[in-house]
């Protein structure tokens, strides 16, 4: 009986936090579902006598969060075939299995080290623990950062934390604050946990939200342009009449940068000469993705239309979209005849720099890159960071909820403007010392124009500062 009740509240744990994952923007609905979420899933691991019922509950969990959360996965499968769907989405569901593997793990090793010597120090090992193993499955093993705790924290007076010690280390807080009210009742320090917990949480109200900019930087009018495509699908040809009216806009935009989604521009070999030319030499840069070729397959890129040179490469692919992550997961695919990618996309050639515009370093995220803070090298005294994405493919809001957090998660971490430009997804800008998110924006015929200005200064949070000692 103690074990069914285990992994019912294990379920109701995952879904709990798979729950609150659709409101990561809202505070403090985000961080309260985190917390009660993850409180069911310690309160069940301690309900369990034996690691190995141990590690089922937590598989009961993580199966649970990973559905609830991660199910846009799938979305990628619809320009497939019946066949190649339905064996797709089998494979895709092997994924989420090693995305709740951490999950099991924990709960292996917490009911182990219950029936040993360590057992009196278990409270304050869960949050730990559980962290560690997250980031050798999802992090080290799978590529896959996603379920980092501290991007509930992105939205809201707790973000500061972020600033401290990004996401990964930030989300220890809310951890430790929920394994304290998941075991209120099996030991008398967790309510002492659970106050210390809430109380240090809290102190992020008093941390500097982000560095000012200097007296001296001068304000950048920037303007980010999005249209809707006519239809969601993997063309090697260039939709001539959407890039006309991304042209028509940017002509209209009077605005110092220019910012166009990713991969908008699908034949960047033969179309990107003919753009410089229509948009003329003269003028603020535009930066728009681009695909373009490689030695083998494309290369998904930014580009400055006006001198027509690619300005990055991107580096981390979308899975399932544009590669397959793991090994076994590659033999499968193989195996079976399956092929779910959109385009065949190659990395780009290292290193990726930071580059520089009118004397600003910018430092470019493409897309899937924003879940990745080691992407962005404080060294480099990077000014703005500029993420551009392509979430079209994708039908489910949770996704671009989320890749949303990340982006502020990033621009908190490192005290940097954020500019973003994604078709399908928010669009909009972030100035991290006001904790503010601008996405209100203006039709420009089909075109969404979203503009502010934007004023650039350096890397200076004490987690910007750490990075560059540790590099």
């Amino acid at each position: 009986m103690l074990a069914s009740r285990a992994y019912l509240l294990a379920g109701v744990g995952g879904l709990g936090v798979g729950g609150s994952a659709h409101l990561l923007l809202v505070f403090p609905a985000n961080v309260l579902g985190l917390v009660a979420g993850f409180a069911c899933y310690f309160h069940a691991l301690a309900r369990v006598q034996t690691p190995r019922v141990g590690l089922q509950v937590g598989a009961v969990f993580g199966l649970a969060l990973a559905a609830s959360s991660l199910y846009w996965l799938i979305d990628v499968l619809q320009v497939l075939t019946l066949g190649e769907r339905m064996a797709g989405s089998a494979v895709v569901g092997g994924f989420l299995l090693l995305v709740a593997l951490p999950y099991g793990l924990w709960g292996f090793a917490a009911r182990w080290v219950a029936q040993g010597p360590a057992n009196p120090w278990l409270l304050l090992l869960h949050a730990p623990g559980l962290l560690l193993a997250q980031a050798l499955i999802h992090d080290a093993w799978l590529g896959f950062p996603w379920l980092h705790s501290g991007y509930w924290l992105a939205f809201g007076p707790f973000g500061n934390w972020l600033g401290v010690l990004g996401a990964q280390g930030a989300g220890l807080l809310p951890l430790c604050l929920a394994a304290a009210v998941g075991l209120w009742s099996q030991t008398p320090r967790a309510p002492r946990l659970a106050l210390v917990a809430a109380a240090v949480l809290c102190l992020g109200l008093l941390l500097p939200a982000g560095a000012p900019p200097s007296s001296e930087a001068r304000p950048i009018q920037v303007a980010t342009i999005t249209i809707a495509p006519p239809m969601v699908g993997d063309s090697a040809r260039d939709d001539l009449t959407l890039l006309s009216h991304y042209v028509a806009a940017t002509q209209a935009a009077r605005a110092d940068w220019v910012v166009w989604p990713e991969s908008v521009i699908r034949d960047g070999d033969a179309n990107l000469a003919p753009l410089g030319e229509v948009l003329g030499r003269r003028g603020g840069p535009v930066f728009a993705g681009a695909l373009l070729a490689a030695p083998a397959g494309r290369y998904n890129a930014l580009v400055e239309l006006r001198a027509g040179q690619p300005v990055h490469y991107k580096q981390k692919l979308v899975p399932f979209s544009e590669y397959v992550p793991g090994e076994l997961l590659r033999r499968l695919f193989a195996a079976i005849g399956v092929h779910t990618l959109k385009t065949n996309v190659s990395t780009g050639p290292l290193p990726q720099r930071a580059f520089e515009v009118d004397g600003v370093a910018v430092q470019p995220l493409l897309c899937y890159e924003v879940a990745f803070t080691e992407l962005v090298a404080p060294e480099e005294r990077p000014g703005v960071l500029l993420n551009v994405g392509n979430e079209s493919w994708f039908r489910s809001a949770i996704l671009h909820r989320m890749t949303l957090a990340m982006g502020v998660a990033r621009a908190r971490e490192y005290g940097l403007p954020l500019v973003r430009s994604v078709a399908g997804g928010h669009s909009g800008f972030f100035e991290p010392a006001s904790g503010t998110w601008w996405e209100t924006g203006q039709l420009l015929g089909p075109a969404m124009l979203h503009r502010a200005p934007l004023v650039p200064r350096p890397a200076a949070t004490p987690y910007s500062r750490w990075r560059r000692m540790l590099r």
